[in-house]
């Protein structure tokens, strides 16, 4: 018998080639990395671990939000072409990525789709299984795992995958900052990151919604403040604001350790 260690990448796929703990599923194909952690427990975040949630959430909302708060046209396939323009000088067609707090993983779908390797991470059980489910009737499961973590807790080892995305739930997840600081941990130097997200609103209705969902949980950092807790081992590449709606690809720079959140900045 041979008993001679053999490399991690050729008994996992790809894309776990840098998870850090046992690689054990659930029924559903899940691998649980949440441990003794939980979620934020505000309303935003409870709404999101709701079935009824995660059946309706992209084709009810996330396909009609972001011309709504953009102030013009903004159809989901423009902001899917936004990554993967953003994403393709450290993918190039393949490479790992991580689609963090991935709700039905709108864009790690697109991503698994143009060759790349997905991990799609959420604490929302729910969100994870339908988001297993899309993949499957799409035909990309094969490109595709859904590790049931925290944004904040990223259980992938530093340096360790080429690209990190999310879309649209850093305003509710609790710690805006330490989520950034995780996704920039995990990426290779060269590596780049894509965040959607929503700004504040200068006055009128979008100014007085903003106002009222914050008891839920709900927060609107600046673009500033956003792009200050990237730290100093990123460099911004674009900043793109339609409305209040911000897109920023940054990218990670060579031989610079991660020095987390930067200070408050706007």
């Amino acid at each position: 018998m041979n008993n001679q260690a053999v490399p991690l990448r050729r008994i996992v796929p790809a894309r776990l080639a840098g998870f850090v703990g046992p690689v054990v599923r659930d029924d559903d194909g899940i691998i649980e990395a949440m441990a003794a952690r939980h979620a934020s427990w505000n309303p935003a975040q409870l709404v999101n671990r709701l079935p009824l949630t995660a059946r309706l959430y992209e084709s009810v909302w996330r396909v009609r939000s972001l011309g709504l708060l953009a102030g013009r046209p903004f159809p989901v396939g423009e902001e899917l072409a936004e990554l993967a323009a953003a994403l393709q000088p450290a993918l190039d067609g393949g490479g790992v990525v991580l689609d963090v707090a991935c709700s039905e993983g709108l864009y790690g779908r697109h991503l698994a789709h143009g060759g790349a390797e997905v991990v799609l991470i959420d604490h929302s059980r729910p969100f994870l299984r339908r988001a297993l489910q899309r993949c499957a009737a799409e035909g990309i499961d094969g490109r595709v795992d859904a590790v049931r973590a925290l944004a904040a807790h990223l259980p992938f080892a530093d340096g360790s995958v080429d690209a990190a995305v999310m879309g649209g739930s850093l305003n509710e997840i609790g710690d805006e900052a330490a989520a950034l600081a995780e996704m920039v941990r995990v990426l290779r130097p060269g590596g780049r990151l894509f965040c959607m997200s929503l700004v504040p609103a200068d006055a009128g209705p979008a100014r007085l919604a903003q106002l009222l969902a914050a008891p839920n949980g709900i927060r609107f950092p600046t673009a500033a403040r956003t792009v200050a807790w990237l730290g100093s081992s990123m460099r911004l590449v674009e900043e793109r604001c339609d409305g209040i709606v911000l897109r920023i690809t940054a990218e990670k720079l060579a031989d610079r350790p991660s020095s987390g959140p930067g200070p408050d900045a706007g």
